[in-house]
């Protein structure tokens, strides 16, 4: 007999609250007048539940988790007549995403009932260890069908290669696939995972899950997939997921597409008839919809799709019933919408868990963090060039562009491999510069010198525009910096920020011809031991040394101010890169990385400092050896460990310009609760042992690998595991001795000291924190400055 599936689906879900937007065709709201209107979760989890009672109860079935080759019964919870289904993207990117770490999410989906889900880019973006947590933590199956850990010929564990289920009397396969175009995009994308072609999977799934002779014999397939809206056009105009096809019961596909990653609604033409807006059809990238049956659900829980599928009797047939009809609702989350009680109450816990963990400590800076806006918005400061240079970074791991290989499947290129003569720049990993503006820090305030919370960072990081990367040419970087320099000495916020660059500008020049020259920095140089490089504390009484390795700024080639030559990839906001705040030159540029695939700055700093804060604790153990995730991170650990416990080279500190005594009195000692277990080298107390805090292009990029390829639950202070069981609150922190405030002289950026009577002065330099020292190196070369300076 012929049947009606209903289905309830959605995708890209990232705030638990916001703003209130009105998407198009949304119905008049009297409340979205009001100021400060707002939609949350629990009110997109009322429609979502208003919709799935409707539907007819299991009976005597228990919710079903596939393993990826079967289905595996799971007592209790009784379920519906109906799927809802998930099309990826949720934990991250979000504010309370850089504090969780997307764990505040899990007990979010469990409670929405989802049935199965897809992985999406931004599921990716905390490294896959993680997300093996996050998945293993949900109570529904995660599918990625078109990618291969090669070490084991499987779909990558936790994930499934498919999940197959019942509905109404039909039996159901899911599969879930991904376009290659984001993985490119990924830091850390594992080595040993390989991407399949979609449409091969799925034709060798339809051919597998369909078999009359098979296991599963399944009536539908439908495919989860995340890809842009024209791939995901194309895939159903291969697979068959398109009205009125001829003989299309006797051809192997799948039959519905439902579908993440664009941050738009949108219906395939092949939906019958649609209850609200169907999203914009006959636009660019929709030209090739002939009747395609694909739903994408819009984003950010302002949108939810409930549809019904009308299938065919059985039959002997391929696809043993076919959709016949597709028809739906597009449902609005309004102002207006009720609540979900129970939803709201575990979202409160939630947030309330996250502004507990605010207060943790995630460094312990050397130096003050100088926000106020006189500082950052007029000159070169020591807290830009540090965020800059982290961000400089942050997707130096990304996977680049892929060449088709054997079988039709796509390899990719990691940074660091070696490229065959006359292979382009553009094909090597990491970005040439950052261009940022002083309007990006926020707070007015100086934090520390001292330990600094995560609350701190996002103070200072407020904003949830994520970082972008963009290809420009020489001239584009020269009317960027005349436009960020041309309003000095007004305290606007488009004062530059940069990392990867040498500029030399003018006060006195007339706005629009202040630059005098634009360098980039020599990265190759920048690896080379310097003395000058270190600032060298002295623990005097037994022999302890600090020693800070800020890598000097070396001059490499010109940028030119033209558009003929090179092209350059930078490292922006989104915000900055849609030409706000006087940065047209930065407009319709050609985007690396997009604003759907980047990350949010205060994530990216978060991890930065979670893989420092893993280094820093772990290179005090010598004898400490880890079973770890990835082999580059013994290499890491065994380098920083060497530095660590060798006896001090010669000092450098002949150099008054770029060193400070400090002092700690003996009873003091800068030693952790984990001394008692760290075998340091012989000698006096402390005799021969140093601390060497890097801050160099190898160290930011160790870190960001660490913490994307490592477990880092040891050294986060979120209490993640008790989010992801529904706890909602944070774990206590360990025993953390007291740090008094140290001070900087004015000035000179590297001149600060600590004085004798201040004994607790750096007394957790031993603890889990990471420790940063931001400085100012002349990279921002302010040349009428130097000559009233000289005078």
């Amino acid at each position: 007999m012929a049947v009606e599936l209903p289905i309830i689906c959605f995708n890209d879900v990232y705030r638990v609250s916001q703003r209130y937007v009105p998407q198009p065709g949304a119905p008049d709201d009297p409340k979205a007048k009001e100021n400060g209107a707002t939609i949350t979760v629990s009110q997109f989890g009322h429609v979502l539940f208003s919709e799935r009672d409707k539907w007819q109860d299991r009976k005597g079935k228990g919710k079903e988790r596939g393993d990826g080759k079967g289905v595996d019964a799971v007592e209790g919870d009784a379920e519906k007549e109906g799927l809802v289904l998930f099309a990826g993207d949720v934990f991250n990117p979000s504010v309370e995403s850089s504090v969780t770490r997307g764990s505040h999410m899990v007990p979010v989906l469990n409670a929405l009932k989802i049935d199965c889900a897809c992985v999406g880019n931004h599921d990716f973006d905390f490294g896959y260890p993680h997300l093996t947590k996050l998945i293993s933590a949900t109570t529904f199956p995660w599918l990625l069908s078109n990618i291969v850990d090669k070490t084991t010929g499987d779909v990558p564990k936790p994930l499934c290669k498919y999940w197959v289920t019942e509905r109404c009397g039909v039996k159901i396969g899911l599969i879930g696939l991904v376009e290659s175009d984001w993985i490119a995009t990924i830091p850390s994308w594992p080595e040993n995972f390989e991407y399949q072609p979609m449409k091969e999977t799925a034709i060798e799934l339809s051919k597998e899950l369909r078999d009359p002779n098979g296991q599963h014999k399944v009536d539908i397939i439908i495919a989860l997939t995340h890809c842009r809206v024209p791939n995901d056009i194309k895939l159903a105009n291969e697979l068959g997921a398109v009205q009125d096809i001829d003989k299309v019961e006797d051809k192997h596909g799948v039959d519905l597409l439902i579908g993440g990653h664009d941050h738009i609604y949108y219906i395939g033409k092949g939906a019958k008839n649609w209850d609200g807006s169907p999203g914009e059809r006959g636009v660019a990238g929709t030209k090739e919809d002939r009747g395609v049956r694909l739903i994408k659900s819009g984003t950010d829980f302002r949108d939810l799709t409930s549809a019904t599928l009308s299938l065919s009797e059985p039959s002997n047939n391929v696809r043993r019933r076919t959709l016949h009809a597709l028809n739906g609702k597009h449902h609005y989350i309004l102002p207006s919408t009720p609540t979900l009680p129970p939803l709201k109450e575990l979202v409160d816990s939630l947030l309330s868990s996250v502004s507990e963990t605010l207060s943790k400590n995630v460094c312990f800076t050397l130096t003050p963090f100088d926000a106020r806006s006189e500082l950052v918005r007029t000159r070169e400061t020591g807290l830009g060039n540090w965020i800059a240079d982290v961000l400089l970074h942050a997707y130096a791991e990304s996977l680049l562009e892929g060449k088709p290989g054997e079988n039709g499947k796509v390899e990719f290129m990691k940074q660091g491999t070696t490229l065959e003569d006359g292979e382009s720049h553009a094909r090597r990993g990491g970005a040439d510069a950052v261009l940022l503006c002083g309007g990006t820090l926020r707070g007015d305030s100086q934090y520390g010198p001292g330990k600094i919370t995560l609350g701190d960072i996002l103070e200072i990081l407020p904003f949830e525009d994520p970082v972008v990367c963009i290809e420009m040419d020489g001239k584009g970087i020269w009317d960027t910096m005349e436009s960020a320099l041309s309003k000095w000495p007004a305290q606007e916020g488009r004062f530059p920020i940069i990392s990867g660059l040498v500029v030399k500008w003018d006060h006195n020049a007339e706005p629009g011809k202040r630059v005098r020259s634009i360098h980039l920095t020599d990265p190759e140089l920048e690896e080379e031991e310097d003395p000058e490089d270190v600032v060298e504390f002295v623990e005097r009484e037994d022999g302890t040394t600090v020693e800070i390795k800020h890598k000097k700024i070396h001059v490499g080639e010109a940028v030119e101010n033209t558009t003929d030559g090179r092209t350059y990839r930078i490292i922006t906001r989104e915000y900055m890169a849609q030409g706000y705040d006087g940065f047209e030159a930065l407009k319709n540029r050609k985007f690396i990385i997009d604003d759907e695939n980047g990350q949010i700055m205060s994530s990216i700093i978060r991890s930065f400092l979670l893989g420092s804060a893993y280094i820093w604790r772990r290179k005090q153990l010598q004898n400490a050896r880890e079973k770890h995730l990835s082999a580059r991170t013994d290499k890491v650990l065994d380098r920083a460990r060497a530095e660590h416990l060798s006896t001090p080279a010669q000092s450098p500190s002949a150099s008054p310009r770029m060193s400070r005594s400090a002092v700690l009195s003996s009873e003091d000692p800068p030693m952790s609760p984990m001394s008692d277990r760290s075998a340091y080298t012989s000698g006096s107390a402390g005799g021969g042992r140093r601390h060497v805090i890097q801050h160099s292009r190898v160290s930011i990029r160790d870190a960001m690998h660490i913490s994307k390829n490592e477990h880092m639950s040891t050294v986060d202070e979120c209490a993640g595991d008790e989010m992801r069981s529904h706890g909602g609150t944070s774990r206590q922190a360990g025993k953390v001795a007291a740090a008094k405030s140290q001070e900087e002289k004015d000035g000179v950026a590297a001149e600060y000291f600590v004085h004798d009577d201040e004994r607790d002065r750096l007394r957790s330099l031993s603890d889990d924190l990471a420790v940063v020292c931001p400085l100012v190196d002349g990279r921002l070369k302010d040349i009428a400055e130097d000559e009233k300076d000289s005078a």
